[in-house]
Order: C-alpha cells, then structure tokens, then sequence
C-alpha cells in the first residue's frame, strides 16, 4: 500500500566538473513528517510502503522491486541504521547500505586524465553522483566522487545488487480466480474460491562481493472481492474443487452469498482476488548482515464473473 506523500520543495543537484562537463538534474522533492517512533522516512523519488519489519515493496522504481510486485510499489530492501530506503531510485541511482547514500554513475563520464578523477585510472573503477539522504527529510548536495572497482569486478552497490538479485528471482505470479459452482451459484448455498497459479513461490538466492541473500516468500492472504460489502479473506489458495466433493463446503477457503445477482450489470457479481504476499529477506557476509521482511507484495487477478441466483422452490 503507497503511502501519502506531502509535497514540500524542489531542489536543483547541481555539481560542476573542471573540464566544462556540467551535471544538472531536477529532483522532486516530497517528505512525511517522522511518524511516532521514526520507524519509516520516505525522502524525494523513493518509492515507500509500509514498513513491518525493516522492509516492497517493488520494486524500488517499479511494482516488485524488479519486475513482479503486482499493484504495489517498491518494497524498500536497505537500511543505514536501522532506517529502511528503497534500494533504487530512478534519477539517484542505487543505495549503499555501508556508507547511507545514493551512488548513481555518470553517463558520460570525461576522459582519463581530467581532474574530474582526482588522480584515478578509470580503469580501476568509476564516477558518481553522490546524494545523501538527511535525516531532517531532505537531500544533501550532490557531488561526483571516484568509486574504486572490487577485485571480483562489483562496485559500491553490491549490497543493493544482491538483494535486488535474490528478490528478482523469486516468481510472483498474477492469479487466476476460480469458483464453483461454475456457472451459476445459489444464494446460502456452499461456493468453493480458490486461485490458480498462486502456489508459494521458491525462495531466490543471490551472492555478490561476498555477500549472500536469500528472499523467502510467504503467503500472507487472499482478499476476494464480489463487490460492494461482499468480500472474504483466506489463509491459503484454496483448494480446487472436484465433482467428488460433491455438496460440502471448502475446507480452506469458500463463500455463502446473502443475496442474489440479479442487480448486478449483466446479472453477474465481477469477482477478483489479490494474494498478498511477503518476504523473509537474510543477508550475511559484508560489513551489515541482517534479516529483516518485505511486506505488501500483491498480485490481483482479472475480473472473472460469478452468477448467484435465489432458490427456486416448486410445490
């Protein structure tokens, strides 16, 4: 879920290199007041969801981090003392939870030998814009700094690329909504919901610089919606139902409709469900190994229709 955000100002980075390469970059700024505790800050171009535990949402710049988080946004998968930050913004670049800052490398970067580098081969590593987020909701000013390349080839991020890495490989998948009865359900009578390509997930892994993740996803739960007041919520998928199980209710996961369809647009109840889902996050090795959770990762389905109609009874 995306919190509210209060615009506040707009502040111009601007940091200038003696070769005449002048880097200039508009960043919108938006800052919530610390809530009670100074749990979660969101600062400019960050995207934030509610923290549980130090986690999305996102994809930090996007849905999943990465691509698969459904209708939420950017999970945030860092921290700097024990404050959680989106891993990736799109105009900052990547966080560094060892140093508290967004590293982003120039596009263009001058040739060697410019002062820009401050002595540096370019071959041994690269240049930044550095922009530190404050504590006070605001952002420090950018400034370009030389980056030195790790023996294994990774740069400041490795931290960030790792549990970008992991989280990346953990296949959350839109769900499919099914009922039955298929065709046309009775009012006070036994609906079995469940959802098709909703099964857990496997746990994604990634090692980078000395630093290992593991992303491991569970199911938090399944919201169904009919409409207007008419919702339920499961702990499970649900469980698929057969002509066997003949008129019993569902173990895990059903329905009993208080009123007919007919009222409806075309005589039917638009049905969806969203799983939402979370994820245990453990990183070891390098300089901060934690664990901490991803939460609001959500995946709906397309609508799908479900006819309720009332008991006909003959004498």
């Amino acid at each position: 879920m995306l919190n509210a955000r209060k615009p506040a100002r707009r502040i111009s980075v601007v940091a200038s290199m003696s070769a005449g390469l002048l880097l200039s970059s508009a960043v919108g700024a938006t800052a919530d007041e610390p809530p009670s505790g100074g749990a979660e800050q969101c600062y400019p171009n960050v995207i934030c969801v509610d923290v549980n535990s130090g986690g999305t949402t996102t994809t930090p710049g996007g849905s999943k981090p990465g691509g698969g988080g459904g209708s939420g946004t950017g999970p945030q998968l860092c921290s700097y003392h024990d404050v959680p930050w989106a891993c990736h913004d799109p105009q900052l670049g990547w966080f560094s939870s060892d140093k508290g800052c967004y590293f982003r490398p120039l596009d263009n970067p001058p040739a060697a030998g410019d002062p820009a580098w401050g002595g540096h081969d370019p071959k041994d590593g690269s240049l930044y814009t550095k922009v530190c987020p404050q504590t006070d909701g605001g952002l420090g000013g950018a400034e370009v700094v030389f980056e030195p390349t790790s023996p294994d080839g990774q740069n400041v991020n490795a931290e960030a690329t790792a549990i970008q890495t992991a989280y990346d490989r953990v296949r959350f998948r839109p769900p499919v909504g099914r009922a039955a009865p298929q065709k046309t359900a009775v009012v006070n009578a036994p609906v079995w919901l469940w959802a098709d390509d909703a099964a857990l997930p496997a746990p994604g892994n990634a090692s980078v610089a000395g630093i290992s993740v593991t992303v491991t996803p569970r199911l938090v739960k399944a919201d169904w919606s009919f409409g207007d007041h008419l919702q339920t919520s499961c702990t499970t998928p649900g469980t698929p139902y057969v002509p066997a199980y003949g008129d019993a209710k569902s173990p895990d996961c059903g329905y009993e409709f208080r009123t007919s369809s007919a009222r409806e647009k075309n005589g039917v109840f638009s049905a969806t469900v969203t799983m939402h889902w979370e994820a245990a996050v453990v990183v070891t090795g390098g300089p901060n190994p934690r664990k901490f959770t991803i939460p609001g990762i959500n995946q709906s389905s397309k609508p799908f229709e479900l006819k309720v109609a009332e008991m006909q009874v003959l004498n």
